[in-house]
């Protein structure tokens, strides 16, 4: 039986990494696959957009954002860390064409 993936995308305010509550169902969606599928793991990459900030602002933001997903898969749903693996992007990559949807974690979990 083939287990399709789960992606995620988790959008942040402008200059912040705090989870929004309209985006933590997200986050529980990963952690509820992830149960399911004990086997499976996540990948979490942050972003900051382009269109705001510099490099030191964005490669900071970015990671913060990965860092508060991974921290809220963690504790909030007990995931192990050797399940999960993150980078952060900063905004030398735009995975999406609207600049303030780059204020983003993108989740995968398969």
């Amino acid at each position: 039986m083939k287990i399709e993936p789960i992606r995620r995308d988790v959008f942040f305010k402008i200059n912040e990494y705090k989870i929004l509550e309209t985006e933590a169902p997200k986050i529980k969606d990963i952690a509820d696959y992830m149960a399911k599928y004990p086997n499976s793991k996540v990948s979490i990459n942050g972003y900051a957009d382009a269109g705001t900030g510099n490099d030191r602002i964005n490669d900071r933001l970015a990671a913060q954002r990965a860092d508060v997903v991974v921290k809220e898969l963690k504790e909030k749903y007990g995931i192990s860390a050797d399940r999960i693996t993150y980078d952060s992007h900063g905004s030398r990559i735009q995975p999406f064409a609207e600049n303030d949807k780059n204020r983003v974690s993108i989740c995968i979990a398969e």
